[in-house]
């Protein structure tokens, strides 16, 4: 462009802003620029459990359930803390021979994915369960079966090699979970970064370790279909950050983490309240019985084998002990055999001080405080040494804040049972056996009752306590009583928002 062009366009563009600028009335301010809404924030649930596995057949901890519960279906279910299965994925399950179980399957089934969902597949996850068999998951559960038939895409029929009437729990239990065929591999357990696809009430959207988003799946089929949209779940490190959420109201759900400080004081305010509220605007919810302690020995630890030593450890702590079985209270075939109080003192017969380690989840309420009142106890005995290992599930002790993965006995007694001492495995294999063969009651109590006997003379699970837990919703949140596992894990899909 020539130069006295140039100029001409550049007194055009000033000529006309201050055309425009006197265009405007004395005083009168510009039209601002439209901005953006913030955006609101999701429904947040928190918590210091965090999920650590999303493969739901090796699945081995509380919180890890909690993906499994809501993100993928079982064939069968049951209510929270429930001792009758109901069906799921399944329309029905029920024992056609002695050792035939067969379901046939909901209509209209269908993953996360849109891929259908079919016998097929279960066949394919109930087989890769077993095969992989995950120490510590509850694929053990699925021990009796032999072999899977699929006549058609809606029946399913379980072939097992001796009677097990507890095999209807095996499939509600997380390493049952229905995954599909065309995406996950047989023999190989899924990395948490591969896409998490389930058929349940909610699909993830996204997971990194600490925080899981999830979306209602509008196709689902089953017992308990979501009723918020969306959800996030994030877990944090400690009581002070959840207190500081639910202080600056960035939280809807808290569910476990709070200390015992944190909960009287939550407590004390809800007692207080004309509606029942803390101060900052949570209900509490509390769910009797529902938190259980125990003690158990590493089957890897060398010391294990020390009769001696076993129950020294188990006396040391009868003082504090408030539970008296490895099966809760509350648990149909509950049996007192742990002996409770008094002032029984060990009797220490080693020479030498003997060094032990013990693990705990650093994360779990009072975890730390809790295992380091059981250390003094042990080092009270004078003839120990005891080593805290926060984060460390393989230690000499380890001290398990448990949930069972359905609300049976044998599902509670399953540590005992998994690594029995070699003296009493025999014995243990047999009673087993012999109560899942059963269909009479009375027969099936009493040998419920030789197995708890049985664990309180070999002390490798030693039951500490159970008490109560505590979920605080927010003011206008709401929470169905149905909205736990069949072992009392966290059920998104029951929880709605005002």
């Amino acid at each position: 462009m020539r130069p006295d062009a140039r100029g001409r366009w550049v007194l055009a563009i000033v000529g006309l802003l201050l055309l425009l600028s006197a265009c405007r009335a004395p005083g009168e301010q510009p039209v601002p620029t439209p901005t953006s809404r913030p955006t609101p924030r999701p429904f947040t649930v928190m918590s210091t459990d965090q999920i650590r596995v999303t493969d739901p057949a090796a699945i081995t901890d509380a919180a890890s359930t909690v993906l499994s519960l809501n993100v993928f279906q079982r064939l069968m279910t049951a209510d929270p803390g429930g001792s009758v299965l109901k069906p799921d994925a399944a329309r029905d399950c029920l024992f056609t021979t002695a050792t035939t179980y067969t379901c046939t399957l909901n209509d209209e089934l269908a993953f996360h994915n849109g891929h259908p969902l079919t016998s097929s597949d279960v066949k394919f996850s109930i087989e890769r369960a077993a095969r992989l068999n995950v120490p510590g998951s509850s694929a053990v559960a699925l021990s009796s079966l032999r072999r899977i038939q699929t006549p058609d895409q809606k029946t399913v029929r379980f072939l097992l090699s001796s009677p097990d009437t507890q095999f209807g729990w095996a499939l509600a239990s997380p390493a049952a979970s229905i995954v599909d065929e065309e995406i996950y591999d047989a023999d190989r357990v899924r990395d948490s970064n591969d896409p998490i696809v389930g058929s349940g009430p909610f699909a993830v959207t996204h997971y990194s370790g600490n925080q899981l988003q999830l979306s209602r799946y509008q196709a689902y089929v089953g017992r308990n279909p979501a009723r918020l949209p969306a959800l996030v779940y994030r877990s944090v490190a400690d009581t002070p950050t959840l207190e500081d959420a639910m202080t600056k109201g960035t939280v809807d759900v808290v569910w476990r983490g709070l200390d015992a400080p944190a909960v009287t004081r939550y407590s004390q305010q809800v007692s207080q309240s004309a509606n029942q509220e803390t101060v900052n605007g949570f209900a509490q919810n509390v769910l009797g019985g529902a938190r259980v302690l125990q003690l158990q020995w590493s089957p890897t630890s060398r010391m294990r084998s020390n009769k001696g030593l076993r129950q020294a450890i188990a006396v040391a702590l009868q003082r504090d002990r408030t539970s008296d079985s490895i099966v809760p209270t509350d648990v149909d075939g509950h049996t007192a055999a742990f002996p409770l109080g008094g002032s029984a003192k060990p009797k220490v017969t080693w020479k030498s001080r003997i060094n032990l380690t013990l693990g705990y989840d650093a994360s779990a309420p009072n975890g730390q405080d809790i295992a380091t009142q059981i250390r003094i106890r042990l080092e009270n005995t004078g003839g120990l040494s005891v080593q805290l290992k926060p984060g460390v599930t393989d230690a000499d002790l380890n001290l398990v804040d448990r949930k069972a993965w359905t609300a049976t006995a044998l599902a509670w007694m399953q540590p005992y049972l998994d690594a029995p001492l070699p003296t009493a495995a025999s014995t243990v294999s047999t009673i087993e056996t012999e109560f899942r063969a059963t269909t009479d009651n009375a027969k099936a109590n009493r040998l419920l009752a030789a197995l708890q006997q049985q664990a309180a003379v070999d002390l490798i699970v030693l039951p500490i306590s159970q008490s109560d837990e505590h979920i605080y919703l927010r003011r206008g949140v709401e929470m169905n009583g149905d909205s736990y596992g069949p072992g009392m894990q966290l059920g998104f899909f029951g929880i709605s928002n005002g």
